[in-house]
């Protein structure tokens, strides 16, 4: 008896297309940068073998060493894939743990995608490993095994209890002599010789000896599964273990005269004559999973380590690593003056920083530079002379210069100009928080939680240092990020996304300036009662205006009058973002505010008072690689917003870009200007409030219009009513501050 899929979960969702590629990026575009070193599941093809990671998927290519990326932002639903297999019309699935299935044809560059366990009320939905056969693929999944036609791309069966085991978790299966054989969290199962209801558990055998197991395989005959107490066989209606291999068996692969029985670290091989032997030396990494190509070449995926291939002449392994950030978490964010992304990981658990310049990823930790000492770095500021700061959690703050080389770490260790900073708990232990540069190059560090209260340090030009504390209470020793507004005041945050809301006041401080509210220590405080909409200050920024904006966990704050700032003190009341957990507040070259929350990413117009965007994984179907996004930054010059999250970075091409001081030579792209084919042409090198003209040959006036993107304007090829104009060649005429400045350039129109 059959039973249809859509009587057990959500009716099925099933979507074909082709894949974008990225080569020209334009206004709108996503792109996804993911830490893609865990392997968690592999197959071989003829030409490829396909990785999955819990970054995305990577096809590894033998002939050139090379990896090509696939994330959410080319193809797949989600970056958390969970399983891995092959169909028999050479399509390669894609399991997450989502539930959700992607399907590509490597041959035509196809995605299709399955949807029904992703929709599902099932409160485990995990997809965990595939076994086809024929026409038929099974999903094993963490409620049970659901077969699908390949052929008719449906849903044919879904089997939930086997034995006495009730809808447990299935981890690996394997169909053999007409019989299925899974491997669950409750342990072993079979089912029956000619039992035509599988979808009844008395059609099945289960077996609590030897418990679960990580994998199966058929092999000569019979059929192996691999557990943690070693290799067992199922002869004669039960499980025996395999002499000589009771080491934890981590993956099986099999092929037509042996089968490789995977360790964490080694592998060896059981004959057709049960004969073990060992294959190659210690693996370069601990395996996860493992397969043969088409050239019974073995392959073995590494966790945090990408793919070795083992050389059966030398017995060598040799790892290929994808390049990529040192992990996907990204809780702060900084562009230098280079377009060089820089990114801080975790205060906790972290993977040190990393840097991308548009092609590769630098990766900078404490195997790579033993002096950081630590790998916890949260936080990111680009400083003088495009110097790079970065506050780790517990090993002090560390220096890159303008060339990206490491200069030194400031910790508790003095020298002839640095004095040492004094940690938390015990002195040797420094948290330094985010640093900001004032108009003068000074770097400005807070030091959370200083035995001695110096949570305030200030490095001048010369490199000598100098500290300040607060006399006002014992708060000014949680400070853990600092912005610092045109007149020179301080701004202190007491919390940063990841940490727990702290009830303490906002503290501020100006050594030199006359700000209202400073006490004789030239330190000032604000509270709810004067207007704060929390005193849980999450981050801080200046905008274009000189208006301070405040994060916090329950909405945002705005001061308008930094210099006596109880004056003008205001909340945004917008829904969109009123009463969220602010993580991070960018401020672009429009002056627009976009706010990194829990929920996604909402653009506000410059005074808060309207919702322009809003993105999250929902709305920009997958694109956005995450909800809980924690850091924003731009690279101004070439219009792209970036999205810090802790599974993964991902850009978006923007229309606002910086402006120039003075029109020079305009850049107009593409040129020609196609129609249909291309929606826009961008006209580059604008200054502050430029309007642009569209003229003919003849000086005949087409359009006029103010730029919208700041330092670049959009022309979509109509004239004044909207219609489209012709082909030929016309002149872009840019004017600055009333006319004063003019730039041109021309672009040719081509209609098809």
């Amino acid at each position: 008896m059959k039973k249809n899929f859509l009587s057990v979960i959500a009716g099925m969702v099933v979507a074909t297309v082709g894949i974008s590629t990225y080569a020209t990026a334009g206004i709108g575009d996503w792109k996804n940068y993911t830490n893609m070193k865990d392997v968690v599941g592999l197959v071989g093809t003829r030409d490829a073998v396909w990785a999955g990671t819990s970054g995305g998927l990577l096809r590894f290519t033998v002939q050139d060493s090379a990896f090509k990326k696939f994330t959410n932002s080319e193809g797949l639903t989600g970056n958390g894939i969970s399983a891995m297999g092959l169909g028999s019309n050479g399509t390669v699935w894609i399991g997450e743990a989502s539930g959700a299935i992607d399907v590509l044809s490597p041959s035509s560059n196809s995605w299709q995608y399955i949807r029904d366990i992703f929709l599902s009320s099932k409160p485990q939905k995990s997809v965990n490993a595939f076994f086809s056969q024929g026409d038929s693929m099974y999903i094993a999944t963490a409620f049970g095994v659901s077969l699908f036609s390949i052929s008719k791309f449906e849903f044919k069966d879904t089997y939930s209890n086997f034995g006495s085991f009730a809808s447990p978790n299935v981890s690996s299966l394997v169909v053999y002599g007409g019989r299925i054989y899974v491997a669950t969290s409750s342990g072993l199962a079979i089912s029956k010789p000619n039992a035509a209801n599988l979808a009844a558990p008395e059609s099945w055998d289960s077996f609590t000896n030897p418990g679960s197991a990580n994998a199966m395989a058929s092999f000569r005959g019979n059929v192996y599964a691999a557990t943690n107490g070693g290799l067992f066989v199922y002869q004669n209606g039960a499980w025996s273990s395999i002499s000589g291999i009771t080491q934890p068996v981590k993956a099986l692969v099999s092929s037509d005269s042996l089968l490789y029985v995977v360790g964490a670290n080694t592998v060896v091989t059981l004959s057709a004559s049960n004969t073990i032997s060992t294959y190659g030396g210690a693996a370069p990494g601990v395996i996860a999973c493992a397969a043969l190509d088409s050239s019974r070449r073995f392959f073995a995926g590494l966790n945090d380590g990408g793919v070795a291939m083992l050389n059966t002449g030398s017995n060598q392994w040799k790892q290929f690593i994808p390049n990529g950030p040192g992990s996907n978490f990204f809780s702060s964010l900084a562009i230098d003056e280079k377009g060089i992304v820089w990114a801080a990981s975790s205060s906790a658990n972290g993977k040190g920083f990393y840097s991308y310049d548009g092609t590769s990823w630098k990766n900078y930790n404490i195997a790579a530079i033993p002096e950081l000492k630590d790998d916890n770095y949260y936080t990111v500021t680009i400083g003088p002379n495009n110097s790079k700061w970065f506050g780790s959690w517990g090993g002090g703050l560390a220096l890159i210069n303008s060339a990206g080389t490491f200069v030194r770490v400031f910790d508790d260790k003095p020298d002839d100009k640095f004095p040492g900073f004094v940690g938390v708990g015990t002195r040797t232990y420094v948290v330094a928080g985010k640093t900001a540069v004032d108009r003068s190059g000074n770097v400005w560090v807070p030091i959370y939680k200083s035995l001695n209260e110096n949570v305030l340090w200030k490095m001048s030009a010369d490199s000598t240092w100098e500290f300040h504390r607060s006399a006002l209470s014992n708060a000014n020793n949680l400070i853990l990020g600092l912005t610092i507004d045109r007149n020179g005041t301080k701004w202190c945050s007491n919390s940063l996304p990841g940490f727990l809301p702290l009830a303490l006041q906002l503290m501020y401080f100006n050594e030199s300036a006359p700000v209202c509210g400073l006490e004789d220590d030239h330190w000032g405080q604000l509270t709810t009662t004067d207007g704060l909409t929390g005193t849980s200050i999450t981050c801080l920024t200046e905008d274009k205006d000189g208006s301070l904006w405040f994060g916090t966990d329950i909405g945002i704050t705005v001061i308008s009058e930094p210099l006596c700032p109880k004056t003008r003190i205001s909340r945004i009341f917008l829904g969109a973002v009123r009463d969220l957990f602010i993580n991070a507040i960018a401020v672009d070259a429009l002056n627009n505010k976009w706010i990194a929350s829990r929920e996604g990413v909402m653009v506000l117009s410059p005074d808060g008072t309207s919702l322009i965007a809003q993105y999250n994984v929902t709305n920009t179907n997958g694109k956005l690689v995450d909800n809980n996004v924690l850091s924003i930054t731009f690279d101004e010059k070439r219009g792209i917003a970036f999205f810090g999250t802790e599974n993964g970075l991902s850009s978006l091409e923007i229309p606002a870009i910086a402006t120039v001081e003075k029109l020079a030579s305009l850049e107009v792209a593409p040129n020609p200007f196609i129609l249909p084919d291309n929606s826009s042409v961008s006209i580059r090198g604008l200054a502050e409030n430029t309007t642009i003209k569209i003229l003919s040959a003849t000086g005949a006036l087409i359009k006029q219009f103010t730029a919208q993107g700041g330092g670049r304007a959009f022309w979509d090829g109509t004239d004044t009513i909207g219609k489209t104009v012709g082909s030929g060649v016309y002149l872009v005429v840019a004017y600055a501050e009333n006319g004063s400045q003019v730039s041109a350039a021309k672009v040719a129109v081509v209609r098809r």
